[in-house]
């Protein structure tokens, strides 16, 4: 199927806490998505995940358009093709590192390795914040420990998550901001209410969801966004959009800044097929 976005509305959504619960996407949303992807409704989607487990999750639905991954540091067609990737400049990345280390958190970097994603951190410096990353990642092909940072090419370097306590990393936060290589980045800073902790993801300042998705709709020649999300790394998407949408378990900032917020199970894809009913 092709579409074409010539006079019409780009749809954009989040994936963990959005459209998916904690279970991931449930049946009752892959079947309504599915109707309405076939209907030729223009949807992609705008994820931290990477490309990987995002189609992994996706499987099955009928996309057609790129999407976004690792919070807007790349773009990939449906069929695992990338589109671009952005880079941090290497003279950000490192003081980036040298501030976490300073704060007591060990920050996880995201890099490429030839064609190949990889995430690194200094073997026999795990946190609790990076022992629970690991712990929910076992097998995951891209781990790859190191025992110092020069083994990590600081050029290829596209992504960076931190795991700790809010405090910590809100005082992080606001040092990057104040810093002049701090403008070389994009920060993203969300508690998460299951375990107290909190992660902060900083991304190249080019590389954000709503960046991504403004390019995304450009080359497709879109003329309108409509996105949904929930969380800190979405409010730069509900920036670029013209309508926004956050569900009910949405941050106070992300609800603050939505045209509107959705309710209730499966609250995106419930949204899109009463919408767009002529489709389904």
């Amino acid at each position: 199927m092709t579409i074409t976005g010539e006079g019409r509305t780009l749809y954009v959504t989040d994936l963990d806490g959005t459209l998916f619960d904690h279970e991931g996407l449930s049946t009752t949303s892959r079947e309504l998505l599915g109707r309405v992807l076939d209907g030729g409704t223009a949807l992609t989607v705008a994820t931290a995940r990477s490309p990987r487990t995002a189609l992994q999750s996706l499987g099955g639905l009928p996309l057609a358009l790129p999407f976004v991954a690792y919070g807007g540091a790349t773009a990939v067609d449906p069929d695992g093709s990338r589109l671009w990737w952005e880079r941090f400049d290497a003279r950000a990345l490192h003081p980036l590192i040298g501030a976490s280390l300073a704060a007591g958190v060990t920050p996880l970097v995201f890099w490429l390795q030839g064609d190949d994603d990889r995430i690194s951190w200094v073997r026999g410096a795990e946190t609790a914040g990076v022992d629970a990353f690991l712990d929910a990642r076992e097998g995951d092909p891209r781990l790859l420990p190191v025992d110092g940072w020069d083994e990590v090419d600081h050029d290829s370097a596209f992504f960076v998550s931190i795991t700790g306590e809010y405090p910590v990393l809100r005082r992080l936060a606001r040092m990057i901001r104040a810093i002049s290589w701090g403008i070389g980045c994009a920060l993203a800073l969300q508690k998460d209410p299951n375990d107290g902790l909190a992660v902060l993801d900083v991304t190249p300042a080019s590389a954000t969801k709503g960046s991504a998705v403004r390019r995304i709709a450009a080359d497709g020649g879109f003329d309108r966004i409509v996105a949904f999300g929930d969380g800190a790394n979405d409010l730069p998407l509900f920036a670029e959009a013209d309508e926004s949408y956050a569900v009910e378990g949405a941050s106070d900032e992300v609800k603050a800044a939505a045209t509107r917020v959705l309710t209730g199970p499966d609250a995106v894809a419930r949204f899109l097929a009463e919408r767009l009913p002529q489709q389904v």
